[in-house]
């Protein structure tokens, strides 16, 4: 303590402006004031930690459950008592009438009776409750209810420090409200606050009697109002409870990024488990002398059926989803016929009508064209054209009316119907031909001639369609009931949709290609073409085409390399299922349809030619080819992923492979994903502790599960055992144990540091009922301090008698001309402060 301080202490001070007290005090108002000023938090930690404070708070929230009206609540004058102290109004205890009118108050109503009264404090109160919105719910609100006991605990606290000297209070109420006063005028209509500066400026009180104006100019002559002001730069640095907060809210983001990246590991390495357990439990499965033996028996029969069931199936589908589609934009072209505004738009309307209809109909359109080839039978069938309405196209069989397989020793049946489409195609035939050639002078005539007919065709469509439909519920549905232990060439089947599966995906790049030669051709057709430059890119995209047309792909695991089947060259494939059993994949011969067919270069003469032959044959070549890849994909899934036993082991590895991208973007939280290749190591500053941990990414993660995903490819595509198969599924797991792992610890450490975090929290913040505002210090500038201490010295000097008044006053020598005689001769007094 300075000798300052210890003669000011020595001396006591004067009376509080808030309280009105005039009792003696214990203490030097600025003695007492440094005191609460070393450690602010502690201080207010000990006022909540009183029992008498505890007790009035847990009372506070037991009662308030309990009231439901404003009645309710001026009977309970314990309650009632604890709400008028939160805002400095206990003094109104006795006047439950004007209570009542002021709780009943709309606060958005200027003229309410609250905002008439002139202590704003009663406006205040009543814009907190907002009885006439929310009743008495406000008292009960988590974080309404902190308010009031912040609000309640700042006021009985600074009360307390009143006890000692009343001066204390009229401080730290001043540091309170300053900060956020933005004009005199606030000041002048704030009565405390209003005393504690025109009493610390020596304004006389006589100056009441002048204007307001007039008042405001003498205090801003001598207070600048703006270096009281807190912000960012002028505020006191955060407190130990902010940086505490801060840190845990740190740990808590940190902490959920990895929980969203455990949880996505977590739930690979159980998958990864469960298929472990099954792939231990196959060969017994698969014993033909087993429990299975009369199911495999039956199985082994049925499977030539379902194959041409399944693929017969997927082809009518196909075909029933594109004409629907294309019925769907009929009927918009024949609805904008009927409204066309003159004969070329007719016109127009007609060919595009033309163009749709002619993809349904004909032997090789949508309807016709939906066959499906079974290599067993020797057979090409179509569900959709099953031979009953009429003649077939060349080449296709009749089908009969129901197609069956038995799949199981209980007599489960798989069974698929067909029906013939002749009747809507010719119907289709008639409205195309109607709308085709109607004139635009009898349109309406010539529409309505051949409405019927596309009615006819709907409805026989529609029939057709349900069908369809339950063909495919039949056959998943069915097949969803029996465990398939029958086993079969898994190693043909999984080289059969692999290869599928790299055509598709390059024809899908082709496609493009060819795209960008289009335009090229398009631009060469310019009079003032650069056709240097656009042979220049021909060449490239041709080499690209090439590549992707000649090259098929391939799996490898870094030491074994598996070529897949060029689907896009190699034309029809065929894969063993089981002996005397196969599937065919209907591959093209996109090098002959394509590649042969284009010129060496693009001139002006062919580049006209080179466009059509895009639209018209390479890409219509394409598009058969796609199309019956993707029917054929799905009998050699159906094949390897559901009816052998150990593909569709095998497919479930081969679902997380092509989910794997999805299910990592699952890892992400707050923009922050630890599993991504690209993710950086997350920093967490930890102020409280002056340290940074650094949570590892697991940026490898993805690759190496990738690779291990591709060995597991390449297993199954070299025939691989079982025994081989779970063996390239432990490195799975490793790989994906080893993330686990590495993300538990960093779990674990932030742990370790949260709880040191908390617990030095949780001593700070004690059990003050919640309120975390009451234990953060006051903030204000280093201008507010200097005001106010000169305030609280000036006090300690009136209450010897000292007079202060007229600003003529030397204050150090006013103390020592007091305590003179007990002071170390020649110590002074260190009252820098008062300069």
């Amino acid at each position: 303590m300075s000798n300052a301080e210890l003669a000011l202490g020595i001396l006591g001070g004067g009376s509080s402006l808030l309280s009105g007290s005039t009792g003696a005090p214990t203490v030097s108002a600025l003695v007492g004031f440094k005191n609460y000023q070393r450690d602010q938090v502690a201080a207010r930690q000990a006022f909540a930690n009183r029992e008498d404070i505890k007790r009035d708070l847990n009372e506070f929230k037991k009662a308030v459950g309990k009231l439901d009206t404003v009645d309710d609540l001026l009977k309970d004058r314990k309650t009632l008592t604890f709400l008028l102290s939160a805002f400095g109004l206990e003094s109104e205890l006795n006047n439950p009438g004007k209570l009542k009118a002021v709780f009943n108050s709309d606060p958005n109503e200027i003229n309410s009776f609250a905002n008439r009264l002139a202590d704003s404090r009663f406006g205040e109160i009543a814009k907190f409750l907002d009885t006439p919105q929310f009743g008495l719910k406000n008292l009960r609100i988590s974080d309404k209810q902190s308010q009031i006991i912040d609000k309640y605990l700042t006021n009985a606290f600074e009360k307390s420090l009143g006890a000692q000297n009343p001066a204390l209070r009229d401080a730290l109420f001043f540091l309170r409200r300053i900060g956020t006063v933005d004009s005199t005028y606030e000041i002048l209509g704030d009565l405390p606050l209003r005393t504690i500066v025109t009493d610390a400026l020596k304004l006389p009180a006589q100056i009441a009697n002048q204007s307001v104006q007039k008042q405001a100019a003498l205090i801003d002559a001598k207070l600048k109002l703006d270096a009281f002001k807190t912000s960012s730069s002028t505020a006191s640095t955060r407190n130990r409870l902010d940086i505490l907060n801060g840190d845990l809210t740190s740990i808590s983001t940190a902490n959920a990024a990895i929980q969203k990246s455990q949880t996505v590991v977590d739930t690979l390495v159980s998958q990864l488990e469960g298929l472990r357990v099954k792939y231990a439990d196959y060969d017994s499965f698969t014993d033909p002398a087993g429990v299975n033996a009369a199911e495999i028996t039956v199985q082994q029969a049925a499977i030539p059926d379902l194959l041409k069931q399944r693929g017969l199936v997927a082809a009518a589908n196909g075909a029933v989803l594109d004409t629907r589609a294309a019925l769907t934009e009929l009927e918009a072209l024949y609805n904008k016929a009927r409204n066309a505004g003159s004969a070329d738009e007719l016109t127009g309307i007609q060919d595009d009508f033309i163009a749709i209809a002619d993809k349904i109909l004909g032997d090789s359109g949508y309807i016709s064209g939906a066959t499906y080839y079974d290599p067993n039978g020797g057979t090409t069938q179509n569900l959709l054209r099953n031979g009953t309405g009429g003649a077939l196209p060349a080449g296709t069989d009749t089908t009969a009316d129901e197609l069956s397989a038995t799949i199981d020793t209980d007599g489960t049946r798989v069974v698929t119907k067909s029906t013939d489409l002749a009747g809507f195609l010719g119907d289709l035939q008639t409205f195309r031909d109607g709308v085709a050639n109607a004139s635009f002078a009898s349109l309406a005539t010539d529409l309505d001639a051949v409405d019927a007919n596309f009615d006819a065709a709907k409805s026989s469509f529609k029939a057709a369609e349900f069908q369809t439909q339950i063909n495919v519920a039949s056959i998943n549905n069915a097949l969803a009931a029996v465990d398939f232990a029958a086993e079969l060439n898994t190693d043909q089947l999984a080289l059969g949709f692999e290869s599928t599966v790299d055509a598709l995906d390059r024809a899908a790049t082709i496609e493009s290609v060819l795209d960008d030669i289009r335009a090229l051709a398009v631009d060469a057709t310019d009079p003032g073409a650069d056709l240097t430059a656009i042979n220049t890119e021909y060449a490239d995209r041709v080499a690209q085409l090439t590549d992707l047309i000649q090259n098929a792909g391939s799996i490898t695991d870094g030491t074994t390399t598996v070529n897949l089947d060029n689907l896009l060259t190699a034309g029809p494939t065929t894969y063993t299922v089981q002996t005397g059993t196969d599937v065919r994949a209907e591959g093209g011969d996109l090098a002959n349809d394509i590649l042969a067919a284009l010129p060496g270069t693009i001139t002006a003469g062919n580049a006209a030619q080179l466009k059509t032959d895009i639209d018209d044959v390479y890409k219509v070549a394409l598009q058969d080819t796609v199309d019956n890849l993707t029917r054929d994909q799905k009998v050699l899934d159906f094949a390897f992923s559901t009816l052998d036993p150990r593909g569709a082991l095998d497919a479930q590895i081969r679902k997380i492979q092509s989910d794997l991208d999805t299910t990592l973007e699952g890892a992400q939280s707050d923009k922050v994903n630890l599993l991504s290749p690209t993710a950086n190591d997350l920093r967490v500053n930890l102020d409280s502790l002056g340290s940074t941990i650094f949570v590892d990414s697991q940026d490898g993660f993805k690759g190496d599960f990738l690779a291990n995903l591709e060995a597991f490819s390449t297993t199954v595509l070299t025939g691989g055992t079982i025994a081989q198969r779970t063996s390239a599924l432990n490195d799975l797991l490793f790989t994906a144990g080893r993330a686990q792992a590495n993300l538990k610890a960093e779990t674990y450490a932030l742990k370790v540091q949260q709880s040191v975090i908390t617990e030095e929290r949780t001593l700070l913040e004690g059990d003050g009922g919640g309120a975390s505002e009451f234990l953060k210090p006051i903030e204000y500038t280093d201008e507010a301090l200097r005001f106010i201490e000169r305030y609280l010295v000036q006090k300690d000097l009136e209450a010897q008698g000292v007079s202060v008044q007229g600003g003529a006053y030397n204050a150090q020598a006013a103390i020592a001309s007091q305590i003179g005689s007990i002071l170390p001769q020649g110590s002074g007094l260190g009252l820098n402060l008062l300069a």
